[in-house]
């Protein structure tokens, strides 16, 4: 090869390799311009996806709050229900409390007028039970009067009869049978 195309082939690779050179820095340099430039779109881009997204949430918190707000008139009205209701309970516990406490007491009246009327029965059953004792006593004394007046009866007519017959064996004979007339403990 010759000098002068081994010199035409040395430029020509100086160029291809000059040119490589001169396009890696040209696009080196546009690289980091659009670098810069494609770091502040994608950071625009960010910024405003978040802006969508926040305001999607701003809108669902919105929602969520008019939803809370709803529930919370709901709840207010049910616990102004629930109030009067207590209220009202309260109301009939306080007459209810009245209402025992005048029974309780008409009950004590009644146990009271119970006792006296119980205390009265066992002292009437009391004098009852005494006046039977006294009574059985009494009769018991009557039926020992009766049986003594009858054992002295039995006595007397023995004692007559052993008089006649003394009376008969001293005479030495037999008189006439008078006897006397026995007393009927009934007829007293």
């Amino acid at each position: 090869m010759s000098d002068m195309e081994n010199i035409l082939l040395l430029v020509a690779a100086i160029g291809v390799l000059g040119g490589w050179l001169a396009g890696r820095t040209v696009a080196w340099i546009g690289n980091r311009r659009s670098t810069r430039a494609g770091r502040a779109a994608h950071r625009t881009r960010a910024l405003e996806a978040e802006l969508r997204v926040s305001q999607r949430k701003a809108e669902e918190a919105e929602l969520a709050l008019e939803l809370h707000r709803e529930e919370y008139e709901a709840l207010k009205r049910k616990m102004a229900g629930h109030a009067a209701e207590r209220d009202a309970r309260d109301a009939q516990l306080a007459r209810l409390q009245k209402d025992l406490a005048e029974e309780c007491a008409k009950t004590q009246a009644l146990r009271n007028e119970l006792l006296a009327r119980v205390e009265e029965s066992v002292r009437a059953s009391v004098r009852a039970k005494d006046a039977e004792t006294e009574l059985s006593v009494a009769r018991a004394g009557a039926d020992a009067v009766v049986e003594q007046v009858h054992q002295l009866a039995a006595e007397r007519e023995r004692l007559s009869q052993e008089l006649e017959s003394l009376e008969m064996q001293l005479s030495g004979r037999y008189p006439k049978v008078t006897r006397l007339p026995t007393r009927d403990p009934g007829n007293r």
